[in-house]
């Protein structure tokens, strides 16, 4: 009894503990479970935050976008601060290369253990602990992956809203799996959509949006919780941290524009720079890059030019994307005048990325008296004019595509 009661102390799955001894024990080994009930003090609730400044974490270049980054070279990162863990880890690091100047970089890690927005369950955090990470080690054992995996892209497919992770979380050991599971399917969703729009930005990177430097995973180092069990080698990309280095902009935030130090003390410079990030949220859209979290944090203006970078795009729509969605839903056999130029502009003039960055900033400087006058995308002209090159004829009225697609 009193064992119990220590475990329950220790955390909310106290009796998916107990029941993990059973579970997992008998073909990996020394219980993790049993470490945690009969012995606490030697045991971690939970998992330890790798990323501390001066920390050396050691990166292997899998794409790079600098000479002196090789494909395949590994290096040296070493951390000066965490900028933010939001939904990933983000380091301010310094790259030593084998020939040149260190580089002074952002490094992104799409880190499924780590983030606190990433890691909700259905009404509390759910930080990273040991005895999830051996749950999701017995779910990949079990080939249980690749199942979970069709299952989320159908109903990614079929749902307006699909669910988060958090949607798998309960009291059962089952439930930590797929949790985890769930987590690694929205990192490695996350990766893949930064990546695929910094290549479709590349002509704004260093003006509107960081230069992309490399794509890079994390060297599992001894003490890692993260290192792989050898029994699933033949599955390491399931363990693996991915990453990208980005251009370091060094500044403010967005919505820290009438408080930071390093923002314009004349505030009359307050309304151009709001207005330039809202201009390069509608180039990003211009582009076929739709954001879906958009918003004055995920603005860096930079010290010495005052220029907005946007700096978050691990969660977009692709307009090509879209308009092959639109079609397996036959949207263009419904109505003789549909068109995907069309539709994606009414979704952008849905989703309002300019608005969501500069209304909520602008928001935040009337607070200090400071009215702010913003111009933004003319929606219906954008869209009169596609279809008076292209000669179609669209209704107007609820019956438009654009009361379907909100």
């Amino acid at each position: 009894m009193a064992t119990i009661a220590r475990a329950a102390l220790l955390s909310p799955f106290s009796t998916a503990l107990v029941n993990f001894d059973h579970h997992v024990s008998s073909r990996n080994g020394p219980s993790l479970a049993n470490i945690i009930l009969t012995d606490p003090l030697r045991a971690t609730p939970y998992t330890r935050l790798p990323y501390k400044p001066g920390r050396e974490l050691q990166l292997q270049i899998c794409e790079s976008h600098r000479p002196d980054l090789q494909p395949s070279e590994r290096l040296t990162a070493t951390i000066h601060k965490m900028m933010s863990m939001t939904m990933s880890p983000v380091l301010d690091v310094t790259i030593s290369v084998s020939e040149g100047t260190d580089i002074r970089a952002v490094l992104k890690l799409y880190d499924r253990r780590f983030g606190k927005d990433l890691r909700i369950g259905q009404r509390y955090a759910a930080p990273h602990m040991p005895v999830n990470e051996a749950m999701f080690q017995d779910f990949v054992r079990r080939g249980m992956m690749a199942p979970f995996f069709r299952e989320l892209e159908e109903e990614k497919k079929a749902e307006l809203l699909p669910s988060r992770p958090g949607h798998f979380l309960d009291s059962t050991l089952e439930s930590q799996g797929k949790f985890e599971a769930a987590l690694w399917h929205e990192c490695s969703d996350h990766f893949a959509c930064e990546t695929k729009a910094y290549e479709r930005l590349r002509d704004l990177q260093g003006k509107l949006i960081p230069d992309m430097l490399a794509h890079v995973r994390v060297v599992p180092f001894d003490s890692d919780a993260l290192s792989i069990p050898p029994d699933l080698q033949h599955m390491a990309s399931y363990f693996e941290v991915k990453g990208v280095l980005l251009g370091l902009i060094e500044g403010y935030s967005l919505e820290d524009i009438a408080t930071s130090p390093l923002g314009p003390s004349d505030k009359a410079q307050w309304q151009p720079i709001i207005q330039a990030a809202a201009g390069a949220a509608h180039e990003i859209n211009k582009r076929g890059v739709l954001m879906n979290d958009a918003s004055p944090r995920n603005v860096v203006v930079d010290r010495r030019s005052q220029t907005p970078f946007i700096v978050d795009l691990a969660q977009c729509h692709f307009k090509d994307d879209l308009a092959e969605l639109w079609h397996e839903m036959e949207w263009d056999k419904e109505e003789e005048y549909w068109d995907p130029d069309v539709q994606y502009w009414e979704r952008a003039s849905s989703d309002q990325n300019p608005a969501a960055i500069g209304l909520v900033a602008a928001s935040r400087v009337r607070k200090m008296g400071v009215t702010v006058d913003l111009a933004f995308p003319d929606y219906d002209g954008i869209i009169a004019n596609i279809t008076a090159i292209k000669g179609l004829t669209v209704p107007i009225g609820e019956d438009s595509q654009l009361g379907r697609d909100r």
